[in-house]
């Protein structure tokens, strides 16, 4: 089990294969709090308590859990001080990012050519970004995830930060889930063959080929 300080409201864990079997827990359970994940839970908390001093005690806390492969979990746990934001915070989540563990399972096992025939024909995503902050923010949550070849623009006219993201052939899985955490600080663009080539052409690059790499070490 893996913990990781993202802020002072917000930690990452990562849970393996080992993890999962050491405790006899299989992804699908997350969802449905049995008592194996109830005492996981404890023991993630009590062990973010020692390492960070992440106190959650009478803390409403939001929990994201995004599957990274089949025998492997990453859980994003926010605390959340007035409990009326957090409808605005689910609500802001994108629904491809909002998943039904067992139903996953399920499609995965039934339905797993489909699967990677729809995920091999998404080649590359790109977001927009308001400021160099947002782009840092995401790398730090996305690191963990990915890392591919990605490249940042910038274009100097109308401020604006262009994440250029390639799929590379052992990160399928993990670039279909960076969408729902771009789409937290940036805007999705409608992206082609040629976009990047436009980028190159038209606005500053700020970092070739591994931008989230290195920014998430700012």
């Amino acid at each position: 089990m893996k913990l990781e300080k993202i802020s002072n409201v917000q930690i990452r864990c990562t849970l393996n294969k080992t993890d999962l079997i050491n405790r006899q827990i299989k992804i699908s359970e997350l969802a449905y709090g049995t008592e194996k994940t109830q005492e996981l839970f404890k023991d993630m908390m009590a062990q973010a308590s020692d390492e960070f001093g992440f106190e959650a005690d009478n803390v409403p806390l939001m929990i994201e859990a995004i599957p990274l492969s089949k025998d492997s979990i990453m859980l994003i746990i926010t605390k959340v001080d007035n409990p009326d934001e957090l409808d605005e915070k689910l609500s802001s989540i994108p629904q491809q990012n909002i998943r039904n563990f067992k139903k996953k399972e399920v499609v995965e096992n039934t339905n797993k050519d489909t699967t990677e025939n729809i995920n091999s024909n998404l080649k590359q995503i790109i977001y927009s970004f308001k400021s160099l902050d947002q782009v840092i923010q995401v790398a730090h949550i996305t690191n963990c995830l990915y890392n591919g070849i990605n490249s940042l623009y910038k274009d100097e006219l109308n401020n604006e930060y262009y994440l250029v993201i390639n799929k590379s052939e052992d990160s399928t899985q993990a670039f279909v889930g960076l969408n729902g955490y771009l789409s937290e600080y940036g805007k999705k663009i409608i992206s082609s063959n040629i976009m990047e080539t436009f980028y190159q052409e038209h606005y500053d690059i700020i970092i070739k080929d591994k931008a989230i790499q290195i920014l998430s070490n700012l």
